[in-house]
């Protein structure tokens, strides 16, 4: 049985007008390591994410690997970011993939919002696609 890779967020509580961050942290499958990932970000209105708001995590930076993002058109209410996170071979090991900073809106209502990574495929070193799970963050709005 082959053990699926998994990407995981914890919720995170931030305040209107104010800016905070989330990790991504990957627990890779030692039957199918992955060299690369591609996610999209997709968010609500009420909150805003910059590509440059994207980086590297520490274990991405130790393999030598590099986080991108470009917007996507906005789906009504949602904005998405494509994001690819790559450089050479080598696996990518356990821990905090990426960090992700974004700002509430001042005038957003106190809430739950959840920013979503859809479309998740990691690749393995020899460029076999691995297609992972959706996963939710939950942000709170105070």
């Amino acid at each position: 049985m082959v053990h699926a890779q998994i990407l995981e967020v914890s919720s995170v509580t931030v305040k209107r007008g104010s800016a905070d961050i989330f990790r991504v942290v990957l627990t890779p499958s030692a039957e199918k390591t992955i060299a690369a990932l591609q996610w999209d970000v997709v968010y609500p209105d009420g909150l805003r994410i910059e590509p440059s708001g994207v980086v590297s995590g520490a274990v991405s930076e130790k393999a030598g690997k590099m986080v991108q993002c470009a917007p996507r058109p906005s789906e009504g209410a949602n904005h998405r970011l494509t994001c690819i996170l790559a450089g050479g071979v080598q696996a990518l090991p356990a821990g905090v993939i990426v960090i992700v900073r974004f700002e509430a809106a001042a005038d957003v209502p106190q809430s739950e919002m959840s920013v979503q990574l859809e479309k998740v495929v990691g690749v393995t070193p020899s460029l076999e696609s691995v297609p992972m799970k959706n996963t939710r963050v939950p942000i709170t709005i105070r």
